[in-house]
């Protein structure tokens, strides 16, 4: 699984390369830069997904009220353009009232009954204005809502290409190995692979309840292969794996980061327990689950698979879901 993942980010030789040749060192230094560059482009492009599933929410909340305050507003005027037409038809209220008055009571019974159709036909164009300015600030909120959409998909849009470029160039600096020392990298990782896949169902302990249920969820993931903005069932990303981790908890957490950081209980690095989220750089831009004994299980960045290893240097904190 890790050795096909390798392949395919190493791609094709390339031939005639005028470059001194790179030792297997220099190339997995640089590599690895350009892996932590796109980890945290990564996380801002899942971060745009994030906004982008609530601005669509937003944006359909808009546009129901857009078509009810619509739909109101067309019902207002039909019922004023019903009493325009009946008053026409029987020749205006005020010849009514003249017509139909044949004494001074008569009169003045069809006087305030003219005072109130009056007000009636008042009230139905306060109603039809108010119906009218309703919808105008309806057509706001949609087309803001929209144009905010359309913007985040654009920001979506570039983050992915930035992200496949610098996934390119690690493709060429691996391609620029020779082909010995290729094949001994993807043996490494098909080696790396294989051992993370024989660790899946091996939790026993000590963590309990939810804490328990994420990480085993956690152990079942070993071996499976990153792949930017991915949460499961096959690959992931860092925060989709802690992400979908917490979710088979029944605990609801976003596909970044950083925000996961802000939506868990800081806790200290001494008082961390099997379960809590270990959280990279300020903001976070790389997250794993802590397993205890300062080891936890992450998804670490493309051509590499969810894997058990040690908390590294960098630690921004600890969260509790």
């Amino acid at each position: 699984m890790a050795a096909a993942a390798l392949a395919a980010l190493a791609g094709p030789t390339i031939a005639g390369h005028a470059e001194p040749q790179m030792t297997i060192s220099q190339v997995q230094a640089r590599v690895a830069a350009l892996n932590t560059q796109a980890e945290k482009i990564t996380e801002a492009y899942d971060a745009a997904h994030e906004h982008l599933a609530t601005l669509k929410r937003e944006q359909g909340i808009a546009a129901r009220e857009l078509s009810a305050n619509q739909a109101q507003l067309a019902k207002v005027q039909s019922t004023i353009s019903k009493t325009a037409n009946a008053t026409y038809r029987t020749g205006g209220l005020n010849a009514y009232v003249l017509d139909a008055a044949t004494d001074p009571q008569s009169f003045l019974d069809q006087a305030t009954m003219l005072d109130a159709l009056s007000r009636h036909q008042s009230e139905q164009f306060a109603t039809a204005a108010a119906a009218g300015q309703a919808v105008d600030a309806a057509t706001v909120a949609f087309h803001g809502k929209t144009a905010a959409v359309n913007a985040t998909l654009q920001r979506i849009s570039a983050e992915k290409s930035h992200i496949e470029s610098l996934l390119a160039q690690a493709r060429n600096l691996l391609s620029s190995l020779r082909a010995a020392d290729r094949a001994r990298l993807a043996a490494a990782a098909a080696s790396t692979a294989a051992h993370q896949v024989s660790l899946r169902g091996s939790y026993n302990g000590p963590a309990s309840g939810q804490a328990a249920v994420a990480l085993r969820f956690a152990y079942n993931q070993l071996g499976k292969p990153y792949v930017y903005g991915a949460a499961g069932p096959d690959s992931y990303d860092c925060s989709g794996l802690t992400m979908a981790a917490w979710g088979a908890a029944g605990v609801g957490l976003p596909h970044n980061a950083a925000m996961q950081q802000s939506a868990t209980r800081a806790v200290s690095s001494a008082d961390a327990q099997p379960g809590d989220l270990v959280f990279f750089g300020s903001p976070a831009y790389h997250v794993g689950i802590y397993i205890g004994n300062g080891n936890m299980i992450a998804a670490p960045h493309t051509g590499d698979v969810v894997k058990i290893e040690a908390v590294y240097a960098g630690v921004s904190g600890y969260g509790r879901p």
